[in-house]
């Protein structure tokens, strides 16, 4: 059962959504993907094996030679929401990221479902643990987040892998597949095809959840004892200026490289922290993806 402070939350997220994340177009949405549609892309030379009927007779008057006009894919939206509940989204300050992916995913479902789209959900830990197909229904939206907020992992690590192999298998039609996790994993994620293979035939962005207290270790002279949320293994540091110093510096350079590779493959993504509200970061994306 979602607890009484969460449940206050989401009813506000319900009713901002609604009204500031209302996508004007129902029903349809521009891929980022190329296709038949309207909303122009760029254009390139024709080559042969290429529909004539998309020849751009103007620009091929003009710079003498032919010119394909590319526009992005317009269909049907479906979208599914891929939710890491490893141990690790556990951890938090003000708030454990675990709520604070619930919210990102409520978000996201509440404005869908308010847009008449086709939604589903994924629950993933070191695997599959719960998949609910994209359908359209007004009464799913609150049964998702407190199917979300109910489950468990059945082990402690995580494994974002066998998620994308499932939604590259299980996806048959384009979706917005969103992926929320902390990206905390010791996969080579970018390195292996699946998230490439997927974003390729799907628009893929990452909803990166993240606590402050990870990026930096707290202030002062002391022995600090961690434990792993995932492992269980313990460890004792000495807390003191340089090594401070170095953990931030490591901690800002792997923020670094992962917005690097979701580029690379190429995705969009937003960073989440668990002491700021949800809606503005992914408003902010929804802004961005508009005008790109």
């Amino acid at each position: 059962m979602l607890p009484d402070h969460l449940l206050r939350e989401l009813r506000y997220v319900e009713l901002g959504t609604r009204r500031k994340m209302r996508n004007p177009r129902v029903g349809t949405y521009t891929s980022r993907q190329r296709g038949p549609g309207f909303d122009f892309d760029q254009h390139r030379q024709y080559r042969p094996g290429d529909d004539v009927r998309r020849m751009d007779w103007n620009a091929t008057a003009r710079l003498s030679t032919p010119f394909i006009r590319e526009t992005h894919a317009e269909r049907e939206l479906n979208v599914t929401i891929a939710v890491d509940l490893s141990r690790s989204m556990a951890f938090g300050t003000s708030r454990a990221k675990k709520e604070l992916s619930v919210l990102a995913a409520a978000c996201l479902v509440f404005s869908a479902i308010a847009d008449q789209v086709n939604t589903g959900f994924l629950a993933f830990s070191d695997r599959v643990l719960r998949y609910d197909p994209p359908r359209r229904s007004r009464g799913r939206a609150w049964r998702i987040v407190e199917e979300l907020w109910a489950l468990e992992p059945a082990s402690n690590s995580t494994a974002i892998l066998p998620a994308l192999r499932f939604l590259h298998g299980h996806l048959k039609k384009q979706n917005l597949v969103f992926l929320i996790s902390d990206f905390l994993s010791d996969e080579d994620l970018f390195g292996k095809g699946e998230l490439k293979m997927l974003a390729a035939r799907h628009d893929v962005v990452g909803v990166v959840v993240e606590d402050p207290a990870e990026a930096r270790l707290p202030p002062g002279r002391a022995a600090l004892e961690l434990r792993d949320l995932e492992s269980g293994e313990f460890a004792s540091i000495g807390l003191d200026d340089g090594l401070r110093a170095r953990y931030a510096d490591a901690m800002r350079e792997r923020r670094e490289r992962l917005a690097k590779a979701f580029y690379r493959v190429p995705m969009d993504h937003v960073f989440l922290l668990s002491d700021r509200h949800v809606v503005e970061p992914l408003l902010d994306l929804f802004a961005a993806r508009r005008h790109a």
